[in-house]
C-alpha cells in the first residue's frame, strides 16, 4: 500500500478495496478458486484486527469493505490473503511469477452515505456485469448473509432491513458512486508523483524530458488511480496532449 494511503488512513474508520489479477487474468474463474478466497478473506479477519463488513468476488478482480482501527493492520491483513491465495495460484496452474497487479486500490469512505453506496455497489458488481439478474443470486458476495452476520453494522448503517433491501434495487446509486469509485484527490495524486520522482531520484524537469519515466507514472496515475488527463496535466504541469502522445507511442 502506498505511503500516502497509508497516512490519509489514519483516524479513519472503513475503506473500500479492490485487487485485480495481473493483466486482467481471470484469478478467480472456477468455484473452487472463489471458495479458497472467500475462506482467506473471513478466516484473517480476527488475527489482524479488521472486519470484513462486505465483499464481491469477481472472476479477475474482488470487492473488500473493510472497518479497520490501524492501518497497518489493513496492510498485513492484504499481504496476507493475498499471498496465500497467489501461491495456491501457482501451484494450481503449474505457473510461476505475479498473480496481482502490484498495488491493491483503496479508497477512504466518507460518511454514511458514501458507505451505503459502497456496499451497494459490491454487491451489485454481478449484476452490472450480467452474471446474474438480481443481487440475491450470486453466491460469491455477502449481500445474503449481511443483516445476519453482521447485524450491528447492519443496523448502523442501513437502519432497517427493509431499507438494506430496498437500496440495493434502485438504480441511481450507481450513477452517484461510480462518478466517484476509484478517483483520488488532486493532493493524492501530488503524493505518488512525489514518491515516484523521490524512488527514481529525479526531478519534474527531469521526467518531462525522459519519456519512458514520463510513461510510467502517466500509466500508473490513470490506470491505477484512474487520474484524468486534465488533472495530469495541472500535477505534472505538461500539456494533455503531450501526455497522450507520450503514452500513444511507448
Amino acid at each position: 500500500m502506498p505511503k500516502f494511503i497509508r497516512k490519509n488512513l489514519t483516524g479513519k474508520k472503513y475503506v473500500h478495496i479492490t485487487t485485480h489479477g495481473i493483466s486482467e487474468e481471470y484469478i478467480y474463474e472456477d468455484i473452487n478458486e472463489k471458495r479458497k478466497i472467500r475462506k482467506l478473506i473471513l478466516e484473517n479477519q480476527e488475527k489482524f484486527n479488521i472486519n470484513v463488513i462486505s465483499f464481491c468476488i469477481m472472476s479477475n478482480h474482488l470487492h473488500l469493505l473493510i472497518k479497520f482501527k490501524q492501518p497497518k493492520d489493513l496492510s498485513m491483513y492484504m499481504h496476507k490473503i493475498n499471498t496465500i491465495y497467489a501461491i495456491y495460484y501457482n501451484k494450481k496452474h503449474n505457473r510461476t511469477g505475479y498473480v496481482y497487479k502490484d498495488r491493491f486500490h483503496s479508497q477512504i469512505i466518507k460518511d454514511i452515505k458514501h458507505l451505503q453506496n459502497a456496499i451497494v455497489y459490491i454487491h451489485n458488481n454481478p449484476v452490472k456485469a450480467k452474471i446474474c439478474n438480481k443481487v440475491d443470486e450470486y453466491e460469491f458476495s455477502s449481500y445474503l448473509n449481511f443483516w445476519e452476520e453482521k447485524q450491528e453494522e447492519a443496523i448502523n448503517i442501513f437502519y432497517s432491513q427493509d431499507y438494506y433491501n430496498k437500496i440495493h434495487n434502485r438504480n441511481d446509486y450507481e450513477v452517484e458512486y461510480i462518478s466517484n469509485f476509484e478517483k483520488i484527490s488532486e493532493e493524492d495524486a501530488k503524493e505518488i508523483l512525489k514518491e515516484y520522482l523521490s524512488k527514481k531520484n529525479i526531478t519534474i524537469e527531469e521526467l518531462k524530458e525522459n519519456k519512458e519515466n514520463l510513461y510510467e507514472i502517466c500509466n500508473i496515475l490513470r490506470n491505477d488511480y484512474k487520474v484524468s488527463y486534465r488533472k495530469l496535466e495541472k500535477i505534472i504541469e505538461i500539456g494533455r496532449e503531450a501526455i497522450r502522445r507520450v503514452m500513444a507511442k511507448i
